[in-house]
């Protein structure tokens, strides 16, 4: 069943809990279990949207905005005079990422086609040890065979091209893989989780409309998780709760466990506001492989929210403090600029940039402690 992203508008509320999401699992709010159960159920929709069903599907989120949401790819692209000294003449990010023109996925999937190779999916796979790109034929097993390489080829010369010189995309790994059509059991199982899911979603948010509740509702087999923000009265809570057990148990549905979770409105807040500045410093310094960064992530404790920055060079290395120098002004740069900080509503931070030896930058006394 296909869509039609141009006109697809996702909720308010949808796009806030997108955003707000890497902040939260930045703050601890989940635990590992539930960590790896989201590292499983990302590769669940990229391979086939199986299993899982909650509030993101419900609302038509693509498997890309979810990802998107988890890796902080949303991209910010940056430019100081540091920075300009260190890019030289790459183009700015905003040429590979935030264009409004096709993203590397449908300038793939039309270079394909173009040549006349039946593409049923193109994925580009970011974030983890290994990115790149799978595209899914829909030919036979002799026909794939007989386009394999070709297609290889293909994939290889866009990812390889001079527009993405000196960026990770240059490394990507370029795989292929023939379309086999679901079996008819499978189609049947997810067809039925459709429909509980849709009868649980239906009887929960009309028990919850009378509380005006405006946070995410989640859904797994047998286990209801509604957030409510900690500083909302215990009565208030149980009554929620209540009015939700109540009414699946209704509609003969009272083996559903409903579980509330707790949130620190105040902590989520903070995240939010820095979601872009941490983005866009991710996205600038983990897309082009000179600043030579492997992470970047953000933590707020008692109001200070703190930017990490990882770089893969050891402390001993002699270019380390002189390149930990610049990433650093980099990041100040741009956290302080006229877009950004207005955003972060001048919150108190502190920048730590890393080494791969796990030596953290003073930036003081110019030297790793």
């Amino acid at each position: 069943m296909g869509y039609d992203k141009d006109k697809m508008q996702i909720p308010d509320s949808l796009q806030k809990f997108t955003k707000e999401l890497p902040g939260r699992f930045a703050a601890g709010e989940f635990d590992d279990e539930r960590s790896d159960r989201v590292g499983r159920e990302l590769e669940g929709f990229n391979k086939a949207l199986k299993n899982q069903w909650t509030f993101w599907k419900k609302a038509g989120v693509t498997t890309v905005a979810i990802a998107a949401s988890f890796m902080l790819f949303v991209g910010s692209g940056f430019v100081s005079p540091t920075m300009a000294k260190m890019v030289a003449k790459i183009p700015p990010l905003s040429a590979i990422f935030d264009s409004p023109e096709q993203s590397l996925n449908e300038r793939l999937t039309e270079a394909l086609k173009k040549e006349g190779y039946p593409v049923k999916q193109v994925n580009e796979f970011v974030g983890g040890k290994n990115e790149g790109i799978t595209i899914t034929l829909d030919a036979s097993e002799e026909q794939y065979q007989e386009m394999q390489n070709d297609v290889i080829k293909i994939g290889h010369s866009m990812v390889k091209s001079e527009e993405f010189k000196g960026t990770r995309i240059e490394d990507y790994f370029v795989k292929v893989r023939p379309h086999r059509e679901p079996s008819e059991e499978w189609k049947q199982e997810q067809a039925e989780i459709e429909k509980e899911t849709d009868e649980v979603f239906q009887i929960v948010q009309a028990a919850l409309e009378p509380f005006d509740y405006q946070n995410s509702v989640g859904y797994m087999k047998d286990e209801v998780e509604l957030e409510i923000p900690s500083i909302e009265k215990q009565e208030k809570v149980d009554q929620i709760k209540k009015a939700v057990e109540d009414a699946l148990a209704a509609n003969d549905k009272d083996y559903i466990e409903v579980k509330i979770r707790k949130f620190d409105v105040v902590k989520r807040d903070q995240y939010a506001r820095w979601s872009d500045a941490v983005s866009g410093i991710g996205h600038e310094f983990k897309t082009y492989k000179k600043y030579k960064v492997s992470g970047v992530g953000y933590k707020s404790k008692d109001g200070l929210m703190t930017i990490f920055i990882t770089m893969k060079m050891k402390s001993t290395d002699k270019e380390a403090v002189s390149h930990a120098t610049d990433l650093y002004t980099m990041a100040e740069e741009f956290i302080k600029s006229d877009e950004i900080w207005p955003k972060v509503k001048q919150d108190p931070y502190k920048i730590v940039v890393r080494t791969k030896d796990k030596k953290e930058f003073n930036t003081d006394e110019k030297q790793f402690n």
